[in-house]
């Protein structure tokens, strides 16, 4: 029995190193960029998470203006402002599965 030892060429080989390398890097630079990715990503998330606490907090005090506004709201402060109360109010009433205006009269 005769076994047959194949053996590359040296250009073959010099071929195989350098593809070899080349994926090498290749895959270490993907890797490289994975991490900074992920490390700039992490930060963002940190500095959107600061913001949208500093936004909320904003909201909750604007909110509470709101509602001491409302409450200073009385029938002196609308009728100086130019409101005048409806001497004859119209409603909006559903009948017969339609939207009707409802007049009172008029």
């Amino acid at each position: 029995m005769k076994t047959r030892i194949s053996t590359f060429s040296y250009e073959a080989r010099v071929r195989v190193f350098w593809t070899l390398s080349v994926v090498a890097i290749a895959a270490l630079s993907l890797y490289f960029y994975a991490v900074l990715a992920t490390i700039h990503h992490t930060v963002a998330r940190a500095t959107l998470e600061n913001q949208s606490l500093v936004l909320s907090a904003r909201v909750s005090e604007l909110e509470f203006e709101s509602i001491a506004l409302k409450n200073t709201v009385n029938l002196d402060v609308a009728i100086r402002e130019g409101f005048t109360e409806v001497k004859n109010p119209l409603y909006v009433s559903r009948s017969r599965g339609s939207l009707t205006l409802n007049t009172g009269g008029r």
